[in-house]
C-alpha cells in the first residue's frame, strides 16, 4: 500500500477539520439588561434598530436578567459584553476583582422602600416575621436599605435575615397576596403600582444619600474594551442617540415602547416621565456611595473614581468626595 505523502496527509487533517466545524461563528456582542422602564433607552436601541446600523454584520444578542448576579456571571463566561444593573453591585464586582469598569450612565429614577403594613413607619418598626424583598445582596437597593438600617438602628447590617431576593415582578405579587413580605425596595413603576395598591413609603432613595445619583449603569469587561474598540465605540455611540432620542422624542417613544412593555401609552407615560426619571450618560453619586460602602464594610476599598471608568464616561464636575 503506498505511503500518505505529508503534504497530502496534511491536507486531508485540514479538509475535515474545516468539514466538521462548518461555518465560521458569527461574530456576536452580546447586551444584558433587566426589568423596568429604567432601560428603556436601550429597548429603543433594540426596536429602531440603532445598533444594528453602526455594526452591520454582527449579530446582537439580547439578553434579560432579574438580577445582576446572573449578569455578572454571565459577563465572566463571555456571554455578555455589556451589562446594565445599579451602581452598587458594580462596586462590589470590582472590590472583588471583576476586570469592568463603567462605560457609561443610563439612567436616574426614583428608589422606595415601600410597605403594605401600616404600622411600619420606619425600619425600627419591622418586626423579625416581616420580610423586606430586595433584587438580591449587594444590588442598590440592599446597599441603600443598609444605609438607612445604619442612619436609623446603629446597624447596617440589621435587617440582612429578613431579606427575600425577588426579581421586581414577583415582588410586587408578594406583596399584593398578602405574603410574609411586608416590604419591597422598589423602583418605577413598581413604586407606582404599589402606593396605588394602598401601600406607602418609608423612604426614598434620595432622601437616603442626601443627593441625586445614577440608578442604572452600564458596564464592560476591559478586555473586551481593549480588544473590540471599534464595537465598544459603536455600542456608546448607539446608546446616546437611544437617549437622545428619547429625550426629544418623549411620545413616539412611548408609542413604540407600550407595546413592548405591554401597557397602555397613557400609563407608560406617566412612568417614563414619573418623579426623579431621568435618562442620562452621566455618572453621579458613585463616589459617595463607594465612600459608604466602604465605611459599612460591604467592599474592602473606595477605588479612585477615574480608575474604575472608561475614557469615554461623562460625570458630574466635582463627583469626588
Amino acid at each position: 500500500m503506498k505511503k500518505i505523502r505529508p503534504f497530502f496527509f496534511l491536507l486531508l487533517v485540514s479538509s475535515l477539520t474545516l468539514w466538521g466545524c462548518g461555518k465560521k461563528e458569527q461574530p456576536t456582542i452580546g447586551i444584558a439588561e433587566q426589568y423596568g422602564i429604567a432601560y428603556a433607552p436601550l429597548n429603543i436601541m433594540k426596536e429602531k434598530g440603532i445598533l444594528e446600523k453602526k455594526l452591520p454584520g454582527v449579530t446582537i444578542s439580547w439578553q434579560q436578567f432579574g438580577g445582576p448576579t446572573a449578569i455578572r456571571e454571565s459577563m465572566m463566561n463571555g456571554e455578555v459584553d455589556f451589562g446594565f444593573m445599579g451602581i452598587a453591585p458594580v462596586l462590589i464586582g470590582i472590590d472583588n476583582g471583576m476586570e469592568w469598569k463603567y462605560a457609561t450612565g443610563i439612567s436616574s429614577n426614583q428608589v422606595a422602600i415601600v410597605t403594605r403594613s401600616p404600622d411600619i413607619k420606619s425600619l425600627a418598626d419591622f418586626t423579625k416575621q416581616d420580610r423586606i424583598a430586595i433584587l438580591s445582596p449587594g444590588c442598590t437597593q440592599h446597599v441603600l436599605l443598609c444605609m438607612l438600617a445604619d442612619q436609623q438602628l446603629g446597624d447596617p447590617m440589621a435587617l440582612d435575615s429578613q431579606l427575600v431576593s425577588m426579581s421586581h415582578p414577583d415582588a410586587l405579587q408578594a406583596l399584593l397576596s398578602d405574603t410574609e413580605v411586608t416590604a419591597h425596595v422598589a423602583t418605577p413603576p413598581y413604586i407606582q403600582q404599589e402606593v396605588e395598591a394602598g401601600m406607602s413609603v418609608i423612604a426614598t432613595g434620595e432622601e437616603i444619600m442626601g443627593m441625586p445619583f445614577t440608578f442604572i449603569s452600564g458596564v464592560a469587561m476591559t478586555d473586551f474594551y481593549e480588544e473590540h474598540r471599534d464595537w465598544y465605540d459603536a455600542f456608546i455611540e448607539a446608546l446616546d442617540e437611544s437617549i437622545d432620542y428619547i429625550n426629544e422624542n418623549m411620545e413616539e417613544c412611548v408609542q413604540i415602547l407600550a407595546p413592548v412593555y405591554g401597557i397602555s401609552e397613557e400609563a407608560l407615560m406617566e412612568q417614563m416621565t414619573y418623579n426623579g426619571t431621568i435618562y442620562s450618560n452621566r455618572l453621579e453619586g458613585i463616589p459617595q456611595l463607594s465612600a459608604a460602602m466602604e465605611k459599612m464594610g460591604l467592599t474592602k476599598e473606595n477605588p479612585d473614581f477615574d480608575t474604575i471608568i472608561f475614557d469615554n464616561v461623562n460625570k458630574q464636575k466635582g463627583d469626588q468626595p
